[in-house]
């Protein structure tokens, strides 16, 4: 009689545990992540560990992340209680400027938190900022000439900064730079001189060479629009 009960008790805990049993997803070190300042261009990674704090088995279903980044499981996706796997998050910092926050999301059968986000900020910094950003001539004339600039200045509060060439293929755009060495503060003048010979759309880049290694090259755009007389 002892006996059938003993295991009728055991059995009963068996049950209720197995009733009760879920995984949980936890992330370390957190869900909200900090890149710091970053420079235009530049691909940076972070790993954080996906850990299973449940008493059922984890299953990951999917792992998608925000335009501009990607986030990869570098190991299984199924997680035993107490197991945990790797998952990288890659950002992307070209086209983006300032301060940024992106999202990353992980679905599993963790019914408390079946789509868990990982925040991650970043502030993307310009080795030069450009105002404004490209040169538009727009409704020009054929066999006119016309003159304009952009200003160029070194945001840091630390560092000098030397462009060290500035050019481009297109020949009817001809171009010079005010000043090519900026200590930290200081701006300068790009002039561009654009005299079309034919009507029609362009669209190209100047390239400028500098001595910042976080960014040794940036290209300026331009766009022209250019009328018959």
């Amino acid at each position: 009689m002892i006996t059938k009960m003993f295991f009728f008790c055991l059995f009963s805990t068996l049950f209720v545990v197995g009733l009760f049993a879920q995984p949980k997803i936890q992330v370390l070190p957190g869900t909200q992540l900090e890149y710091g300042d970053i420079y235009q261009g530049k691909k940076v990674e972070k790993i954080v560990t996906i850990k299973n704090v449940g008493t059922d088995t984890l299953h990951i279903s999917n792992v998608r992340a925000q335009c501009g980044c990607t986030a990869t499981m570098l190991t299984q996706n199924t997680l035993a209680p107490n197991d945990s796997g790797k998952l990288q998050i890659t950002f992307n910092t070209d086209n983006q400027n300032g301060k940024v926050s992106k999202q990353v999301y992980v679905s599993s059968n963790d019914s408390t938190n079946p789509k868990l986000t990982i925040t991650f900020s970043a502030n993307v910094l310009k080795v030069l900022n450009l105002t404004p950003s490209f040169f538009a001539f727009n409704n020009s004339k054929v066999d006119s000439t016309y003159t304009k600039t952009i200003t160029i200045m070194n945001p840091s509060s630390k560092e000098a900064i030397k462009i060290l060439s500035v050019d481009t293929k297109f020949d009817q755009i001809k171009v010079s730079l005010m000043k090519n060495q900026l200590m930290p503060g200081e701006q300068t003048e790009l002039q561009a001189v654009f005299h079309p010979t034919r009507p029609g759309t362009y669209q190209g880049v100047i390239e400028m060479l500098t001595d910042n290694q976080m960014q040794p090259k940036i290209e300026v755009k331009f766009n022209a629009w250019v009328n018959r007389k």
